[in-house]
Order: structure tokens, then sequence, then C-alpha cells
């Protein structure tokens, strides 16, 4: 027996030492835990002593205000805080504390005092996809922002706008004649689908003297499974020439998509998890694209079929202009790679090549100072906004490529990189595909659900045009109705709900308000469209305050400065403002010439989705019905 115990004792020996040795890795592991939530707290506890003084609605730890956003929506939460906070007010983005102006005036101050945006939501994005996301011109800053918007502003003068007209129209009539065939046919139809395909390719022909062949009636394709790494990119990246016929309609599809679950509200979890925790960016970026849930599947596959896209364009118009310094040899395959992945920021453009033929003006360079749109600053008309940007040439339809080749940085001479000129080409695409949909759409349901104002407008157009003429650039200025549904449709329904700013090194004062340096901001723009302090009837949908010959214009458009901003405020402000209005004065009225559209019931109110834009939730559904003259 007692040869046994001591047997015992001897092998207690050994595993005793294991033992300790892991309870003591569990104790060193528990103490650095500790140590990172000490750390956070801290770190948490510091960002909000900054915004002490600052009203804002009660937060959750670690969660700060994302419940009450994803059970309310931005902008109505937004405008919730308002009523009870007033005009300036802190939320916690997560963790994040970000500051939200929601009054008119301070936000307009705020927009011509803060020049660069931030991007709240942590990118989960890699590689050259991360890479052209800084270099596009919402998210560009200081110098490189200067020479980007410089590079963009002749494209949107008035003399190439005169230019962009006819391509809009053939799009527009291209609609209301499948939108008759379908009337005939007494057929329901996804109206915002239908404005969504025919605004992208009013992009591709404008822009790019591309069709992108997004309006046919074949069935759209359903979004594929991510099935690659995210560098191979599978067939898109064989040129938009060989896509075929299915082609736009997958650009359509991936720029949807990208606005649907690109949000961290409304997108993959991965995203919600680095909100919470932004410090762990990097390996959560890398696991989402080792094991991505569907939503990081649909985004990464939607952003490699745009930049693949992107890349196509540049090199077919390369190929075009037949420079051998700017072939398609070194065009999108330093960037691309033999299979696909990144190999640095792409070749610098010269100055010789397309860029030169591209900028032959059609017109006169732009002189006046008239502004079609009531709307927009008076002094918007040169350029695009006051004191930034000066009177630009016209281009040609089809040359906003040249425009961005030929850009020179005007201290070092550099030309963008192809990444960088590719990141301007997948925003004006995204821009101009989905905000002007949107906002067509809205104006659409806000006539459909409002009798009296859809025979103001059809008499307007049908006394302008008349049964079938299309506009012409003249006409359009005649169309002083048409446009003050178009401004009232999006002070109702921004497309663009907000936007954002970053305070810079200096701290700044914005309605009394002390601002302390890197704090984020967001310029709630729904929020100040909806301000009964500043509207009267402020629910209601009435188009008569945007025209200056009304007696409701005084009310506030000729009073509060910058009370509408659809397009944003001061010097950021949206730089193609008067291309998206143009296009929508001039679509809606050619459909409204032949048709009107009755809604499908149970649409009413309209389910919203606010992700990256204001959008319909589930679509417009309607019946369009053939006009009797």
């Amino acid at each position: 027996m007692m040869a046994g115990s001591l047997g015992v004792s001897a092998l207690a020996g050994p595993l005793a030492a294991p033992a300790s040795l892991a309870a003591a890795l569990l104790a060193a592991v528990a103490a650095l835990l500790l140590l990172a939530a000490l750390a956070l707290v801290v770190k948490d506890a510091a960002a909000w002593w900054r915004l002490r003084r600052i009203p804002g609605p009660p937060s959750l730890p670690l969660l700060g205000c994302i419940p009450q956003i994803l059970r309310r929506g931005g902008p109505f939460f937004f405008r919730d805080c308002a009523g009870r906070y007033g005009p300036v007010f802190k939320v916690a983005l997560g963790r994040t504390w970000t500051v939200v102006v929601a009054d008119a005036e301070l936000a307009r101050q705020a927009g011509q005092k803060l020049r660069n945006h931030v991007i709240i939501e942590p990118n989960l994005m890699r590689t050259w996809i991360l890479d052209m996301d800084q270099y596009g011109l919402f998210q560009a800053k200081d110098a490189h922002w200067r020479l980007v918007r410089s590079s963009w502003q002749p494209a949107f003068s008035s003399a190439s706008l005169s230019g962009y007209l006819p391509r809009m129209m053939d799009c527009a009539e291209a609609l209301a004649g499948r939108l008759a065939g379908r009337a005939a046919g007494a057929g329901r139809v996804d109206l915002w689908r239908e404005l969504g395909a025919m605004t992208l390719q009013v992009v591709g022909s404008t822009a790019y003297g591309v069709d992108f062949q997004t309006t046919g009636e074949e069935p759209q394709p359903q979004p594929q499974p991510l099935g690659q790494e995210e560098g191979q990119g599978r067939g898109v990246g064989k040129g938009a020439q060989q896509q075929g016929p299915h082609f736009g309609k997958r650009l359509a599809q991936a720029a949807g998509d990208i606005f649907r679950v690109g949000s961290a509200f409304h997108g993959s979890r991965y995203q919600r998890v680095a909100m919470l925790f932004p410090e762990l960016r990097r390996p959560l970026s890398a696991l989402a694209h080792a094991l991505p849930d569907r939503p990081f599947a649909r985004l990464v596959e939607s952003r490699m079929y745009l930049f693949h896209a992107c890349m196509d364009l540049i090199t077919a118009w390369k190929g075009r202009t037949g420079d051998p310094k700017e072939g398609s040899s070194n065009g999108s395959d330093d960037v691309r790679g033999a299979n696909g992945h990144h190999q640095g920021n792409g070749h610098v453009n010269g100055a010789a090549g397309g860029g030169a033929a591209a900028l032959a003006p059609i017109g006169p360079v732009e002189d006046s100072g008239q502004v079609e749109g009531r709307a927009v600053p008076k002094g918007a008309a040169k350029g695009d906004v006051p004191g930034v940007d000066p009177p630009a040439p016209s281009v040609s339809p089809g040359s906003f490529l040249g425009l961005m080749l030929a850009a020179r940085d005007k201290a070092t001479g550099q030309g963008l990189t192809d990444l960088q000129v590719a990141a301007q080409v997948s925003t004006f695409i995204l821009a101009g595909y989905e905000t002007t949909a949107n906002a067509l759409t809205f104006a659409v349901y806000c006539l459909a659900t409002n009798p009296e104002a859809e025979a103001r407008l059809i008499a307007e157009v049908d006394s302008v045009l008349g049964p079938d003429r299309l506009p012409t650039e003249a006409d359009l200025s005649r169309l002083v109705y048409t446009e003050a549904v178009i401004n009232e449709a999006m002070r109702l329904f921004p497309p663009a709900h907000a936007t954002t700013r970053i305070v810079g090194e200096e701290p700044v004062e914005i309605g009394g308000v002390t601002l302390p340096p890197a704090t984020p901001v967001i310029l709630a723009i729904m929020t100040a469209h909806t301000d009964p302090r500043v509207w009267p009837r402020v629910d209601d949908f009435v188009p008569e305050r945007f025209m200056p010959t009304s007696p409701l214009y005084p009310e506030v458009c000729a009073k509060v400065p910058g009370a509408h901003a659809p397009f944003g405020y001061g010097s950021r402000m949206c730089i193609g403002w008067k291309f998206a209005l143009m296009e929508a004065k001039a679509v809606l009225a050619i459909l409204y010439q032949r048709l009107r559209f009755e809604m499908e019931p149970g649409q009413g109110p309209l389910p919203l989705a606010t992700a990256l834009t204001l959008a319909p939730r589930d679509g417009l559904w309607v019946r369009p019905v053939l006009r009797s003259h």
C-alpha cells in the first residue's frame, strides 16, 4: 500500500507542472484582456470628454447609438435628436463619437469652413481597392482634391452640358418608348430599376462614349457567389467589349449592391464589428476576405466588377487615341498584374495622347453667370462653386477619360496614375447612376400621390413641348414647374441624405459650439430639409415654394441661404449638380409627355432604405398609362 502511494505521489509532480503552466498562461491572457479593456475604457472616456459640453442622446457601452439607428434609420434618428437636443449634438457610432449638424444655416457654415470629407465607418477593403477609395473625388484631400476637382470641372461647364443633352434625350426617349409598350400590355414595372438602367446608360454615353447596354429587355442576371480571391476577378477583367449584352446590367447590379451593402448598418457583420473595434480593422479585413459572409461577398464581387470595368474603359480609351505611349499595353496590366493582383499605383499618364484631343471644344468657353437651378447658389454657374472653380472650356461627349489622363499637378507636372484615374471613373459611374435614379423615382412617387401637382406638370410639359417634340436646351429653362417638382422631391427625399466633414488641426466653432481637432462631423441634409422651424407645411409636397414667381418662394428659398442643399455644401458640393438637374428635367418632361404612372397598391407611405443613399426599399412599382392628347 505504501509503495502504491509513493507511486501516485511521484506521478503527481510531473502532472502538476503543465497544469500550473496552463493556469499561469490563462492568468496572463486574462490580465492582458483586462488591460486591453481598461485601455479601451480610458480611450473612449477621453473621446467622450472632448465633446462633453455637446448634448446628445444616451448611448450604450460599446454599441453607442447603433441600435437606435438600426431601428429608426439614420436620417429619422437624427431628426428626432435635433428636436430634442438642438441643431448641434453628438452621437456615438459604435465607439466613434461624432458631431451631427442638423440646422440648414449651421450646416452651410460647417460645409464652408471644413473642406475634407471623412468616411466614419471602417473600410475593410484591401490592396488597390482601398487605395482607389482614397484617390476618388469624394475622399480626396487637400492638394490631391484640388488637382482632381480641376480635372473634373470642364466636363460640367455649360458648353459641355449642351453637348450631353442629345444623348440624355436619346436615353430618355428609349425609356419612354419601352414604358409605353408596357402600358399597352397593362404591365406593372419597377420604375426605380428602369430609371437606374437609364441613368447608367446616360453616364456611359455622355462620359465615356460607350453603350453600356443597360436598357434591353433581357432578364438581369442574379448575383454570383464570390468564388475567387479578391484579385482574380474571373471574367470581368477581360475587357468591356467582350462582356456581351449583360455587361451593362451586371454593372448596374454591381453599382446597386455597393450602395445597398456598402454601409456597416446594412451590410456585413464584419463591418459592424469593425465599428465597435476599429483598432481591429486589419485582422477583421483579413478574416472577412478569408471567410466572407454573404453581404461582404456581394460587396467584394461588386467592387471588383466595377474596378475591372473602369480599367477596361481606360484601356479602351487609350487604344482609341492611338498613342503608343498610352496604349493598352500600359493600361490596366500594370495595376492588375499577370494574375489580377495589385502591383503598385499604376502607370503615370503623360501629357500627350488622348487628353489633348479630348479637350477640343464643341462650343464657346463658358462665360454665363446665369443659373437655371434656383435652389443652388446664384454664383455657382461659373464652373461649379463660387470662388473655387473658374470658368471651364467645354469637352466633347465621351471625353471624361481624356480630362483625367491629361490632368497635371501644377507644382510637379505629374499626371494621375491609372489607379487614380480609375477612382474618378468609378466615382462618376456610382454618383451618376444611383442618386439621379433615386431623385427621379421620388419625383414620380410624389406626382403619383399628388394628382394636382401631376396635372400642373403635365400642363406645363404640353404647353412647352406639345405632344411629340423633344426638349431643346432653351426649353429646359421654361420648364419651371418641372424643376420645382424635382427640387421639392429632393427636399423631402434627398438621395444624399447626409454628408461628412472632418475638423482639421485647429478647433472650429459652429453655432457657438467648439469642435476639437479631428472630430468627425455629419451634416444631416435630410434633417435640415424637414426642419419645421424653416419650412412651412414641412411634410407636404409643395413644388411652388421653389418657384421665384410664387408667393411661397420668399418664405424659405429667398430667406434662408442653403436651406435646400441636396447636392451638399461649400466647395465640396457635388460637382455634377448641373448635369444631374439637366438630366432629371429632360427625363421627367419626356416621360410625362407620353405617360402617367399609377402606383400599385400597398406602397404608401413609400418604404425607404437609408444606407449610403436614401432609396426606395422595395423599388417603386407602377403601371404606366398612355396619355391621350
